[in-house]
Order: C-alpha cells, then structure tokens, then sequence
C-alpha cells in the first residue's frame, strides 16, 4: 500500500494555487509584448525560462536517479558517496556553460536597443511629479508650441517613440511592461528611454515603479496606441478652442465656476494657463482620472473634485489639490464635472 506524506493535500493546493496563478492574465503582463523593443525583452525572457527549466528538469532527473539507486532496501543500507571528481567537474561546467548562454545575446540585445533615432520619430518629454505624469510634445501644440497633456499618453502605431524623463519633485520611474522597459525619472537630470515603436493598437497600463511617497501605489497611466489617423485627430483638438456651452447648461455654469480652477490647470483654447496641476485639455476624452486609479466616470468625477482624499492618499497641504466638499455644494461640484466631461473632439 503507498503511503503519502500527511502534508500532501497542503502541498498539492499550493501547486494547484501557482498553476492558477500563473494562468491568470495581468494588464501589466511582460509577457505579450507590443512593440519591437518588448519583442527583444520577451526573446530574453524566453531564452533564460528554457535554459531554466531544461537545468530544473536535470536536477530533479538526477535526484531522482540517486534516490532509487543508493536508496535503503532490504538487505542492503543507504550507501555514502564521498566525492567524484568528474561529478564535480560536470557541476561546474554546467553552470558556466549556461551563464555564457544567457551573457551573449543580453550583451547583443543591450547593444541593439541603443537604436538611432528615426529622423521621423514622435519626441516626448515625460515629467513625473507627486503623484501624476505630464507628457509635452513639442512643436505639435497649439500655435506651433508644446502639446501638453497628462497621464494618458497617445502615440501612433507603427512610428517610433522617443521619450525623455525627468522629474519634477523625487525619484520616479517609467514603465510600460507590453512596450518598453523601465527607465528611472531621476530630479536634476534627463534620462532616455529606449527608443521603442508600437506595433498593436490599444490601450496599455503603465506604472511608476519607484516608491515616491504615500501614493506612490496609485501613480499610474495609460498609453493609447492610435492609428495615425486618430492620433492626428487627437493633436488637431488641442489647437481648437473647445466648444461653448449653451447658455444656462451645467457646463456653461462649471465653466464660469471652473475659473477659479484656472490658477492650478490649462485647458488649451481656453483663458485657464495653471501649471500647478494636470493639464485638463480634452478632458472628457480620457478613459481614467486620478492619474489612471479610477474610471472616468461622472459619479467618480464628482467625487474626486469633492473629496479627492476619498479616493487618494495625498497630504493635505503644499501644491496638491483640496478638498471642496465643504465649500462646492453638490450641485456646484456636478456643474464642474459636466463642463470637464464636455471637453471632448468637436
């Protein structure tokens, strides 16, 4: 009669857990790579789970060999084996042998992923700041000048990117794991992330990987990539003045209330210029807000103008945005929404 170990259902669920959990999909898999750079990383990861494995499987092989043979059995006790040169010499090959295949084509890879920028590349300056991401475009802006908006980046398929980083407070980082690789946004400097080029249209999550504080969790963004024509469409938006909302409208009314905004945030075509906080230009054409934590919703709108600590841990002084619960009725609050909600594509 087998007998098994009295651990094994515990053992069991946790194998049957990892395989589970291994199944699951991540928005923020490195494992479906979308564009030519992730393509190369994920030729790497490939690479080294192979060599893994085939390593994991030789051991175990070669444990289980030496268990059957040398184990106890009737008449005959456990034998002892101490030292064998050429197992020694195998052991240490081995390892070298696979360090050398993973070393060679990483120092390629490296190499290959200091690409010349194309003379057509779409150039971006990322900026992080506590806790939400501006992006400027230059030259693609409003009268010739910058294109500036926040949290959602928008690029084209097919066109290579070019993005610097910087900061604007403490140390963050970029990462976009189905496009690029993670680049550090370091205060005082300029860093370069590789030059990558989208080849799938869609919406990607990005994350600052490099705690920065209390919100650090909730400083994330998305990457849009558009076809050329939609993303031309985007840019175009930002050089026309938004639409004016009919008289007496909630949106007119947010938009006379929304003034008083005006000294934190810019809404392009508009008399609001703040730089303080995020850009608010086409507003109503984001997927997310709170620097991507939450929907752009109307209801979550609502509430993160009326209490944005409800939905992020931020401190309540310095250059962050209050809380107007006690000081816009509900009715006030939603007539701000609403006008954000309509900056929009005409």
């Amino acid at each position: 009669m087998v007998r098994f170990p009295k651990h094994s259902p515990t053992i069991f669920t946790a194998a049957l857990a990892v395989v589970a959990f291994v199944g699951c999909a991540s928005p923020q898999t490195t494992f479906e790579p979308r564009s030519d750079i992730a393509d190369s990383i994920m030729t790497i990861y490939t690479l080294v789970i192979v060599l893994a494995s085939i390593v994991g499987f030789a051991v175990f092989v070669a444990m289980a060999w030496l268990l059957l043979k040398f184990r106890a059995r009737d008449g005959v006790p456990a034998r002892q084996i101490h030292g064998n040169n050429k197992l020694e010499l195998a052991w240490t090959i081995a390892p070298i042998l696979v360090l050398v295949a993973i070393t060679l084509p990483t120092l390629f890879w490296i190499a290959g992923t200091a690409n010349d920028q194309e003379p057509d590349a779409l150039e971006i300056r990322a900026i992080g700041h506590q806790w939400w991401f501006e992006y400027q475009y230059p030259g693609i802006g409003p009268d010739g000048g910058p294109l500036i908006t926040a949290n959602e980046l928008h690029v084209p398929i097919g066109r290579q990117v070019s993005i610097t980083l910087e900061s604007d407070d403490v140390i963050h980082s970029f990462w976009v794991p189905q496009l690029v690789g993670k680049t550090d946004m370091i205060p005082g400097r300029i860093n370069k992330l590789h030059n990558f080029t989208p080849n799938e249209i869609g919406v990607f999550f990005g994350q600052c990987v490099e705690f920065c504080g209390s919100a650090h969790a909730l400083m994330r963004f998305r990457v849009h990539v558009d076809s050329t024509a939609n993303f031309n469409a985007w840019v175009a938006g930002f050089s026309a003045p938004p639409s004016t909302p009919a008289a007496g409208s909630a949106e007119a009314r947010g938009q006379a209330m929304f003034a008083g905004c005006s000294g934190c945030h810019a809404i392009a075509g508009t008399a609001a210029q703040g730089r303080v906080g995020p850009d608010l230009s086409l507003f109503g054409e984001r997927l997310t807000l709170a620097a991507g934590v939450i929907d752009n919703t109307d209801s979550n709108l609502r509430q993160w103008i009326g209490d944005v600590r409800s939905i992020k841990t931020i401190p309540e002084l310095g250059r962050f945005m209050p809380t107007f619960k006690g000081t816009l009725s509900d009715g006030e609050i939603a007539d701000i929404a609403a006008y954000l909600k309509s900056l929009t594509l005409n």
